[in-house]
């Protein structure tokens, strides 16, 4: 946790003390938290270059050091800072917006990957590619080699070297840092608003509602370019010179290294539609800033020549990025990426009460009038607030938000619905700093020098109206964003090492299993879009892409691999003889292949682990009629059946069923997710399960823990969710752990580190095996 706000605290530093060095070096001597956004920009710049340079993360950590010491002498050697009170309510405004950008870590006790398993889980391509550039160990991936902009993986690999933090930490870390950042380019706007009304207002621009959502699923690619737009446009009036104008080209750089040449579309539409208007108007707008006059005509071109010597060593990369497969159709699902259906541009707006952003008003569980009443009130805010905004600001921001919405029906009518769903996160904060802003915005006196009055009853009620809804639909997304657990991590951390340099075929489900592993070449059975190794399950077994064990692959496939993964459950396909198992963890076991792997054949046993030998049938008569060797289960393994009363347990609920299980000792088993650990209890047993979020959906089986009969008998088994910590109960969040099916498989011996797959079985002549419960076999007459 330390590592993250540790990251936080140096980011944001180093931001505002580079961007202020920029802002006074173009001519801007006095302090303006526009320095935040424009000294982040830099620092993608040198990181995504330093990263090339040996040492890499290491050669970023100096880079952002020598930076900030240089920024810092040219400071010292200016005009001073921010006055007290003025920096006062800044701290406020970010201390503020920290807090509830932190909720989700709060409510979970945990800092970790954002939206994992349930939402999205694009950081595992993210911290891949973060580690490669640190380490260039592995392969490259492939992302890398399509040319996507990886300004802020050099950043995270920076910050993990120059802290001595882990990746998740420093990803963490950017994540937070870049509401506050707005929230401080918020205070800067809203210099007209009263001291509490301008803090409230900055933390509601900074985490509008698609803004939480797309911090709740730990993107940071659009948060940033919604924070680039902003600067850019608050920028916009200012540039009356060439050296006020290079700002905008170190901002246009960030852009390209944060978002590669996409990001651009949204600055120079900005840049567009601001120069038209201003045309249009005959003149530029009146503003309260200092030094404006008419810009100098060769301005554009300095600042051309300066984005493009920033962007130099990218180049290729930008000219890659253009066969991107984002950008068209033919991505998953016809584009639809993490999303089920196009989103509503309403969430732009700021209201809509559902935790999931991805859910319709139709499909969330608050009534649907809710939505379309809190976007009405969204709705009147803008448009009672822009114009407002236009008299008290100018056309700066406006302008940028006019290119947003180009921007997104552009998406909307030639992109996909992933991309002009990001589209509607970049435009939000616009939406809620104009209506809010608007708003409360007070009057300017006749001679336009000082404000005048507050807002009217009305206004000031809308505006109450429109920052209630925002606050309570951010805080719904928030409170219940899922936060990776790292038990599961840590154990397979535990085991890389082990797999260093080798091929590993990895009989589990965790779309983050290449970074757990990296060094390693994992492979796995049942694809993952995260997974780019993949090998061809045994599709001679019916339902075999929810199968999670020996029988998953082909006996030739086994031989081709020196190590296998899988759980420690014992309800799952034991190893053939020629695999020994070298390490143990809590969940995982890793076996070694000590030889070669040798016939394999099963019977038509599905998902399952076996199937009993129907001796009375031909095929039955036939295996046991000849030759051939059998390895069965002592006993038949007994498999659930319906949850009472449903498979969702959350905390303060419990779900239960019963099994019949006969007099010995039996080793269960049990397929779950849950963002708390989970417990399960039965008579002689009480269990607690880690927390497990690698996967929603078809997911292997997990070890429970060992019961003993002394009879035949149901056995009932009761399972719930460990209860959030106490912030997140009071924030009224609640855990939630999704059940699959519990099995029950016999136990034998009498092993002191616990069950493994195969341990309850032994090997028998096929003859003898009618009516067992027969793993696999071999039959020498190929029958």
């Amino acid at each position: 946790m330390l590592g993250a706000y540790a990251s936080v605290a140096v980011l944001i530093a180093a931001s505002v003390v580079a961007g202020q060095a920029i802002l006074s070096l173009c001519g801007r001597r006095e302090f303006s938290w526009l320095a935040g956004p424009v000294g982040l920009a830099a620092i993608l710049v040198v990181a995504g270059i330093a990263i090339k340079l040996p040492g890499h993360g290491n050669a970023v950590a100096i880079a952002l050091a020598a930076l900030f010491v240089l920024s810092l002498a040219s400071l010292v050697s200016r005009r001073r800072g921010p006055g007290a009170p003025r920096l006062t309510l800044a701290l406020l405004a970010a201390g503020l917006t920290l807090l509830l950008a932190s909720i989700p870590f709060i409510v979970n006790g945990r800092v970790g990957i954002l939206g994992v398993g349930l939402v999205n889980d694009d950081m595992a391509s993210h911290l891949l590619i973060a580690d490669w550039l640190n380490t260039r160990v592995g392969q490259m991936p492939g992302l890398i080699r399509s040319g996507y902009p990886v300004g802020p993986h050099s950043l995270a690999a920076g910050l993990g070297e120059g802290l001595r933090t882990g990746l998740i930490e420093a990803f963490a870390g950017i994540t937070l840092a870049i509401p506050v950042l707005t929230a401080l380019l918020a205070v800067e706007a809203l210099r007209d608003l009263r001291p509490l009304p301008r803090i409230l207002v900055a933390a509601l621009v900074a985490l509008p509602y698609l803004g939480a959502a797309y911090l709740a699923q730990g993107a940071f690619k659009e948060p940033i370019e919604a924070l680039f737009l902003l600067a850019f446009a608050l920028l916009l009036p200012g540039a009356t010179t060439v050296r006020r104008c290079l700002p905008l080209a170190v901002i246009a750089a960030g852009a390209i290294y944060a978002y590669s040449f996409p990001g651009l579309f949204w600055l120079l539409g900005a840049a567009a539609i601001y120069a038209l208007v201003a045309l249009i108007r005959g003149a530029r707008p009146a503003l309260p800033i200092r030094g404006t006059g008419p810009a100098t005509p060769w301005a554009g071109a300095v600042v051309v020549g300066v984005l493009v010597l920033l962007i130099a060593p990218e180049l290729g990369r930008i000219v890659d990025f253009t066969d991107f497969r984002a950008f068209g159709n033919s991505t998953i699902s016809s584009g639809l990426g993490n999303l089920r259906h196009q989103l509503s541009p309403l969430e732009a707006l700021g209201i809509w009460p559902a935790s999931d952003f991805r859910l319709s008003a139709s499909a969330a569980s608050a009534p649907a009038p809710a939505f379309y009443l809190g976007a009405l009130v969204a709705a009147v805010a803008l448009a009672t607030g822009l114009p407002r905004w236009i008299r008290r600001h100018g056309e700066a921001l406006p302008a940028a938000l006019a290119a947003a919405i180009v921007i997104y029906l552009g998406a909307l009518a030639f992109g996909t619905v992933y991309t002009s769903a990001k589209a509607l996160a970049i435009a939000a904060p616009l939406i809620t700093l104009i209506s809010l802003g608007g708003l409360l915005g007070r009057e300017r006196s006749q001679h336009d020098s000082q404000p005048g009055g507050g807002a009217p009853l009305w206004r000031l009620g809308l505006a109450l109206a429109l920052a209630a809804g925002i606050a309570l639909s951010s805080l719904l997304v928030l409170r219940q964003a899922p936060v990776a657990p790292q038990d599961h991590a840590n154990q397979l951390a535990e085991l890389r090492p082990l797999v260093q340099g080798h091929k590993v075929l990895f009989l589990g489900r965790d779309n983050f299993i290449v970074y757990e592993l990296r060094g390693a070449r994992p492979f796995t059975a049942v694809r993952n879009y995260y997974d780019p190794n993949y090998v061809r399950p045994n599709l001679r077994l019916k339902d075999v892409f929810r199968k999670f064990d020996f029988d998953s692959v082909t006996p030739a496939t086994l031989g081709r691999f020196p190590f296998v993964i899988t759980t420690r459950a014992a309800y799952a396909s034991g190893p053939p003889p020629a695999f020994e198992p070298v390490h143990e963890t809590s969940d995982f076991v890793l076996w070694k292949r000590a030889g070669p792997v040798g016939e394999r054949r099963t019977l038509g046993e599905g998902d399952r682990p076996g199937e009993a030998l129907d001796c009375s049938s031909s095929h039955g008569r036939r295996l046991s009629g000849g030759p051939g060797t059998a390895t069965v289960f002592t006993a038949s393994p007994v498999i659930g059946g319906t949850w009472s009363p449903n498979p969702t347990v959350e905390s303060g609920s419990v779900s239960s069923q019963a099994l019949t299980l006969s007099r010995g000792r039996w080793l269960i088993s049990i397929q779950y997710d849950s963002t708390r650990a989970l417990r399960v209890r039965a008579p002689g047993m009480d269990a607690t399960l880690p927390a497990n979020l690698d996967y929603r959906g078809s997911v292997p089986f997990h070890a429970v823990g060992e019961l003993s009969l002394r009879r035949r008998g149901p056995v009932r088994f009761t399972v719930s969710v460990e209860r959030p910590p106490l912030a997140g109960r009071l924030l009224g969040a609640y855990a939630v752990a999704h059940l699959g099916t519990i099995a029950a498989s016999p136990a034998a011996g009498d092993r002191a580190t616990g069950p493994i797959p195969g341990e309850g079985e032994r090997r028998t002549p096929l003859r003898r095996a009618c009516d067992r419960y027969l793993d696999w076999f071999r039959s020498p007459g190929g029958r």
